[in-house]
């Protein structure tokens, strides 16, 4: 009774700076009854004790209660209530928490509120079994598609979602299966083609088919850029017949000699510009270029280190 006194006898400014610097937790409990809004809400990010916290999320504040959201010492039980919470930012930092368990996730997982359930597929504690009964949601499949914990049967399902962006980020998943990539390489969708042409799961097979690919060359691009790329692509590509194709090959080998000799007498003088700039060009093929007819090639040529390796 005596420190009920003495706190609720203090000046506002003075219980707030208390609540915020005091750790006994008797003296919270006393501040989190407190008739101020701002004094409770300094006990909500203050407190450890979860009978505390237990109280503060049933406060009749908004702040407080978001506030204790944001404390560490919040437990499944207290997440479990707020996720109850009849404000839809609670409910979305609900479905937000590291904390948050899957079984509170799923029972979020009809929420009313697009924002909420776009934070349960971005919480790492979503359950496969979750996100499977998720991926028929229109609002948040997209995302799913990218998750972690998104599986062979959940992507293969999106893999035919008629929303391109959809089977872009199943293209772009981690979890896609060779046989789900092969599907894909096919889409009529280009920025698909792309996703899958990147993926460190795309295998020879798909790397050499997506290497003939007619409409974009963003897609030999990416393909060049996977690290899964083989010799027999790269000499594939070498003799594409957009320059821009070979231009980025000749960027990029790093030890096929037969392409660099290949590339070094190109028809386009920024194919073998690209070359001579070529940190790995070896010095024979760079003394050839040193004297080519075009003076960008030359110049590039003679400023390379490599020139004077043998």
């Amino acid at each position: 009774m005596k420190i009920t006194i003495e706190l609720t006898e203090i000046f506002l400014k003075d219980r707030i700076s208390i609540a915020h610097s005091i750790s006994d937790e008797d003296a919270l409990m006393v501040l989190a009854q407190d008739p101020n809004w701002e004094v409770r809400r300094e006990v909500a990010w203050k407190s450890k004790d979860p009978n505390v916290l237990w109280k503060l999320a049933e406060d009749e504040s908004f702040e407080v209660r978001l506030q204790v959201l944001t404390n560490a010492n919040i437990t499944e039980e207290i997440l479990w209530k707020l996720s109850k919470d009849n404000n839809d930012i609670i409910r979305e930092k609900v479905a937000a928490h590291a904390k948050s368990t899957p079984k509170i996730l799923w029972e979020l997982s009809e929420d009313k509120d697009i924002a909420v359930r776009v934070q349960i597929v971005e919480n790492a504690n979503a359950s496969q079994a979750l996100l499977l009964k998720m991926s028929n949601d229109s609002d948040v499949r997209h995302r799913i598609a990218l998750h972690v914990n998104a599986t062979p049967e959940i992507l293969l399902k999106l893999s035919n979602d008629k929303d391109w962006m959809v089977r872009e980020n199943v293209a772009r998943n981690i979890n896609a299966t060779p046989e789900i990539l092969l599907k894909l390489s096919d889409d009529e969708n280009l920025f698909v083609r792309q996703a899958v042409a990147r993926n460190s799961n795309a295998t020879h097979e798909i790397l050499l088919k997506l290497s003939e690919d007619k409409e974009n060359y963003d897609v030999k691009r990416n393909v060049l850029r996977n690290a899964n790329v083989t010799s027999e692509i790269l000499w594939k590509l070498a003799e594409d017949e957009d320059e821009r194709v070979r231009v980025l090959v000749a960027q990029s080998i790093e030890k096929q000699l037969e392409i660099f000799y290949k590339l070094s007498i190109d028809e386009k003088w920024g194919v073998r510009e690209a070359i001579a700039k070529n940190p790995n060009t070896p010095s024979e093929v760079l003394w050839k270029l040193a004297r080519d007819e075009h003076s960008r090639v030359s110049k590039a040529a003679r400023g390379n280190s490599n020139l004077w390796n043998s």
